[in-house]
Order: C-alpha cells, then sequence, then structure tokens
C-alpha cells in the first residue's frame, strides 16, 4: 500500500463524504477527511491508484513521500 493525499474538486466539497465512499468502494482505506481543505488522505494499492483518479469528484491523487533522516550517530555511508 502506498499512502496518497485526494484533492477534491470545488464542485464536490458539500459531498466529500460520498467521493471518501467512492474512493472506498476501488479499494483506498480512507484514514482522513479534511473537509475545510477539500483533501482526503489515505492509502491504496499501487495498482488501484489509477482507478481513483476516475471518481467523480477527484480533482488529483499524489503519491505521499516519506522522507527519512538517520540518527546523529549514523555512518554517513
Amino acid at each position: 500500500m502506498i499512502r496518497i493525499t485526494v484533492t477534491v474538486d470545488a464542485d464536490h466539497l458539500d459531498t466529500i463524504e460520498a467521493v471518501g465512499a467512492a474512493l472506498r468502494q476501488r479499494g483506498m482505506r480512507v484514514d482522513q477527511v479534511h473537509r475545510t481543505i477539500g483533501i482526503i488522505s489515505g492509502a491504496v494499492g499501487e495498482d488501484d491508484r489509477a482507478l481513483l483518479e476516475s471518481v467523480p469528484g477527484v480533482q488529483s491523487v499524489e503519491t505521499e513521500n516519506t522522507i527519512r533522516i538517520p540518527p546523529p550517530d549514523a555512518n554517513p555511508q
């Protein structure tokens, strides 16, 4: 599973819960729905990611990047 952020378009902000339900039906694990900013965050299998872009109300689907910083005492190489 990869972590993703889905942006909901302005025309569907009032029905963001329905957009979230449609995303769940297409395999997304919805962790949070941020109504005021129109963002739905969660995770999905890499093969299912493209399916989410076809959900009505979805403006974009972005993969979240994880940055890991080694501890200060770690060997740099």
